[in-house]
């Protein structure tokens, strides 16, 4: 029981991710710059000694980790909050492509069923969750590419299967936090200086809604099965816009919350444990594995 709430305040701290990306009056690459060097520092003293096992993986998936956190608050700042969230859990959509060309893996049945219903989620959002914002249309591709980044390193993370889950969150959020610079510098763009409340601002960001669920999520896997945990963390994208409307009084448009609802019925339709919808011998898959947040919906370190 403890392990389940674990997992629930792991992603309710996920979920004031919209709330605080808002009320910040900075630009998106600041942002997330120092939400994720704030995170990947506040994690190094919660990993084990035998736990730091640096891979040439991670230099890439650091990369596209600091592209998806990007990406997504960029989609915050851009378009409602609702939108970014549930855009980026199409992750549900491009894993299954990415596994079948890199990992050889071909999808099963409700893969399949999941990615149907989630698919009229999508085309919802993207055809007509829009709120009349100028340029929105930039946002929702911004949630668009967060959810394709994010599942790169879904997949990419199956190599990794025996890291510690603490390590792998602190090393991509530091190796995030690096592509972001590099980025800033090559484009010019520059990263913002914030004030000196700002700052502390960031480092409750980045504490409270990344490092800390990192390590409340670790330790609820350590009682919980992943698939379990991936259906409690559903309450995040659940809750990201509720906090958004109650504090920000951003609304999302009807089409969003339809098709949201879509998109979340997908995900707890293949993540909901196969000994509940059929008397068959449970998939090993979903008998107890070692895994990593949903930062907002499939198993792996988030914006998330």
């Amino acid at each position: 029981m403890r392990g389940r709430w674990y997992v629930f305040a792991a992603a309710v701290l996920w979920s004031t991710s919209g709330v605080l990306s808002k009320t910040l009056e900075l630009d998106a690459m600041t942002i997330a710059f120092f939400r994720g060097l704030f995170a990947g520092l506040l994690l190094l003293p919660f990993i084990p000694g035998r736990a730091w096992t640096p891979r040439p993986l991670l230099l890439p998936l650091g990369a596209a980790f600091g592209a998806t956190v990007g990406t997504y608050v960029a989609s915050v700042k851009t378009t409602t909050s609702a939108n970014a969230i549930f855009l980026q859990c199409t992750a549900i959509l491009w894993v299954v492509p990415l596994s079948a060309v890199f990992l050889g893996e071909r999808p099963d049945g409700r893969a399949r069923v999941s990615i149907a219903i989630a698919m009229v989620g999508i085309a919802l959002i993207v055809g007509w969750g829009y709120d009349g914002r100028p340029d929105e249309w930039k946002g929702i591709a911004l949630g668009l590419a967060s959810g394709l980044m994010y599942a790169m390193i879904s997949v990419g993370l199956r190599g990794l299967r025996g890291l510690d889950p603490i390590w792998l969150s602190a090393s991509l959020n530091l190796l995030g936090t690096a592509s972001l610079g590099l980025w800033a510098a090559a484009s010019g763009q520059g990263i913002g200086r914030p004030n000196l409340p700002q700052m502390l601002v960031l480092a409750a960001f980045g504490g409270l809604q990344m490092a800390i669920p990192y390590v409340l999520y670790a330790r609820g896997l350590r009682e919980i099965a992943a698939p379990e945990a991936g259906l409690i963390g559903l309450i995040e994208p659940i809750l990201n816009p509720i906090w958004v409307v109650l504090f920000v009084h951003e609304w999302p448009a009807r089409a969003t919350l339809l098709g949201g609802s879509f998109l979340l019925a997908g995900l707890a339709y293949r993540y909901i444990p196969r000994r509940l919808l059929s008397p068959s011998r449970p998939h090993p898959l979903e008998s107890g594995s070692r895994g990593l947040p949903p930062e907002t919906c499939q198993q792996v370190p988030r914006n998330l």
